[in-house]
């Protein structure tokens, strides 16, 4: 038998969107990755935690049905949960203490590990799931999602399985996934919008001649001004170009950003996580305008790049692994 493969951990993540569920062995083979996106009411812009809250405790109930399947044929030796959005104090969000408490009650019911990590380091492993990034210890991640747009230096720890995360960059105002979501809702769609922005960014053929006015300084974005141009046009032009204004606009204001902090700190790797990070029209453009300035983009698959429990489950099976060897 092979223990590596038959040896599983858990990882669990309540986001404000999404509940997940994942299950990796010990050799890093993803055994089971389930997600529920939670409901948010037609013309919304989003959800309160207390109704994000309800809705994970129920679709919690609804995953673990389907683990039950795993009990039999594998050995889960840990679990690890996304506890809070950020590494750092008084990093807090209600959605995050379902997912911890029912972590810890299959913990406790199995005699298993129980380990914690955050939101935001659960998306950076994920993101560097079947990356090929040449130099780990030191890179740039950039975390854009809906309430997120942040640029990181992460840097690995001395003689540590943990990153030191410094933010360097990224909006002062709304979120990269605010404005696409918004101007999404106007359009006329459900929310969250990203994919279908996304489909008619891809799928608009209409040249852009004028693009947004972007307000970028030292790797610092401001974004409310966009949205502020795109409420003056979005009756008067076709939802496709409207689309495409949106994330070409996203492109060019990360492209400002990342070089000046890429060469800020002398770094030529970046790693892109969360939802937006997802859109096939802001991947294609921007890794080709960055690699014209000799900046390399790691985009994992859309499924790794949304909110997701694989790295949580990374995290458990790291920790867990060290555990073992100390205790040799």
């Amino acid at each position: 038998m092979n223990l590596k493969k038959n040896n599983i951990i858990i990882g669990i993540d309540t986001s404000c969107y999404t509940t997940s569920i994942a299950a990796i062995s010990l050799d890093k083979s993803i055994i089971f990755s389930e997600k529920i996106m939670l409901n948010v009411k037609k013309n919304s812009n989003g959800l309160r935690q207390s109704e994000g809250v309800f809705q994970h405790i129920n679709n919690l109930g609804e995953l673990s049905e389907n683990l039950k399947s795993l009990y039999d044929d594998y050995n889960i030796v840990g679990v690890c949960v996304s506890k809070k959005p950020r590494p750092i104090e008084n990093s807090y969000m209600p959605v995050f203490t379902v997912g911890y408490n029912f972590g810890k009650a299959i913990s406790n019911s199995l005699n298993c590990k129980f380990y914690e990590t955050t939101h935001q380091e659960n998306h950076i492993e994920a993101s560097l799931l079947n990356s090929n990034i040449l130099n780990r210890d030191r890179f740039l991640s950039v975390h854009m999602s809906g309430g997120t747009t942040e640029i990181l230096l992460v840097t690995k720890k001395n003689n540590s399985l943990e990153y030191s995360i410094e933010i360097v960059g990224g909006t002062k105002d709304i979120s990269f996934g605010q404005l696409i979501d918004r101007t999404g809702v106007k359009l006329g769609y459900d929310f969250p919008a990203g994919k279908y922005i996304d489909k008619n960014a891809i799928e608009c053929e209409r040249k852009i001649l004028n693009g947004l006015k972007t307000s970028v300084k030292d790797g610092y974005m401001n974004l409310s001004g966009l949205e502020n141009q795109i409420n003056k046009i979005i009756e008067l032009e076709d939802s496709k170009y409207i689309s495409k204004l949106v994330l070409d606009s996203v492109v060019r204001n990360l492209y400002k950003a990342l070089t000046y902090i890429s060469k800020l700190n002398n770094i030529d790797e970046i790693v892109f996580c969360g939802g937006v990070a997802a859109s096939e029209y802001v991947r294609n453009n921007l890794s080709l305008k960055l690699k014209k300035e000799n900046i390399y983009s790691y985009f994992t698959k859309p499924e790794y790049s949304t909110d997701n429990a694989c790295g949580c489950a990374i995290i458990g099976v790291d920790k867990y692994e060290a555990e073992s060897f100390r205790n040799k």
